[in-house]
């Protein structure tokens, strides 16, 4: 079969390599479409701390059953489907509580082991959902982000009334911005670097839009608040001055999410900006029992997923579809490709 391989910083090959065969409680899925995202780039860029060229990339993705493994069963060959991609261990103490998105001996496909930019990607049966009718795959292919949102708006506690600030405004940050709207999110404000990032966010319901290139944006955060700042503050860029920020621009008591993949892990914060205001800091995940929510919301219309894909390329034109994100040609925001 054909697939993506990372051989290392910026060498991506298309090659032809062994298709997957299922073992026990597996299924084989043929890839229709998938998602390069954030963690997709930083492994492209070198920059990935878990992962271990070579490897097939992609974790986002939807498909139908082409094979089914000894010991499955509910499954038919051909179905529909979209495939959380967590394979947990099942024995240490966080699966044991159930909080499998922080196992310790956590797998993700297109990490750890081989993903989902090739024709052909085998997977654990019990991470298989069925696709509704009328969602497609391209829209099912970013369903995997969406639950990564309802994770972060259910992590950061959004309710009836609230305001929210949103520091990044990339495919995860305008997901989030319409999961909070969504769970009663009174006023949100959300901020970029990029001027076409933030124009999209204006039209998927943000209230203000600031572009931390032009102005203090937490100068224009606690303006838009009569100075009272908001009740959450949401850190989705993972550029080193946002997670401070988000303190800032966070009331006393209020809620800060910090889910932004950091290249350099290690940011100046104020912790008395934590210890004052008393502020309750909650880092975010992937997902945990968040897929199914995901697949409704987006199933019943309430989450507009389409207006995100901005370019799509055949498996064969990853190594292009790479660059355009990388280097942001086209004013790219979410990139698919298409089998």
């Amino acid at each position: 079969m054909r697939a993506v391989l990372l051989h290392g910083p910026y060498d991506i090959r298309v090659e032809d390599v062994d298709k997957p065969s299922p073992s026990r409680g597996e299924v084989v899925i043929r890839v229709k479409a998938a998602g390069i995202c954030g963690t997709d780039l930083h492994s492209y860029r070198g920059k990935h701390p878990f992962l271990r060229p070579p490897r097939i990339l992609g974790h986002e993705f939807s498909g139908y059953v082409a094979e089914i493994g000894e010991g499955v069963t509910g499954i038919e060959v051909g179905e529909r489907v979209v495939v959380e991609p967590l394979i947990s261990c099942g024995r240490c103490d966080a699966c044991i509580r159930g909080e499998y998105n922080v196992c310790r001996n956590l797998k993700v496909l297109g990490v750890h082991v081989d993903g989902a930019f090739a024709e052909y990607v085998k997977v654990p049966a019990e991470k298989v959902y069925r696709l509704p009718k009328g969602v497609s795959y391209e829209d099912g292919a970013l369903i995997e982000p969406l639950a990564v949102a309802v994770h972060v708006t259910r992590r950061s506690k959004i309710g009836l009334g609230d305001s929210i600030a949103i520091l990044g405004s990339g495919p995860i940050g305008l997901l989030i911005a319409q999961v909070a709207r969504c769970a009663g999110a009174r006023r949100i404000i959300m901020t970029d670097v990029l001027d076409y990032r933030l124009r999209l966010a204006e039209r998927l319901g943000a209230d203000v839009t600031v572009n931390a290139k032009d102005e203090d944006p937490v100068k224009r955060i606690l303006e838009e608040t009569n100075n009272m700042g908001v009740d959450v503050a949401i850190e989705a860029a993972g550029a080193p001055p946002t997670p401070a920020q988000a303190l800032r621009v966070t009331k006393p008591h209020g809620r800060v999410v910090i889910i932004g993949f950091f290249e350099m892990p290690s940011v100046q914060l104020n912790i008395l900006d934590i210890v004052a205001k008393e502020l309750h800091v909650y880092g975010s995940r992937v997902y945990w029992h968040d897929f199914a929510t995901a697949i409704e919301l987006l199933s019943e219309d309430k989450i507009d997923v389409r207006s995100l894909v901005t370019h799509k390329y055949g498996l064969e034109e990853a190594k292009e579809a790479f660059e355009v994100l990388d280097k942001k040609i086209g004013r790219p925001i979410k990139v698919l490709l298409t089998l």
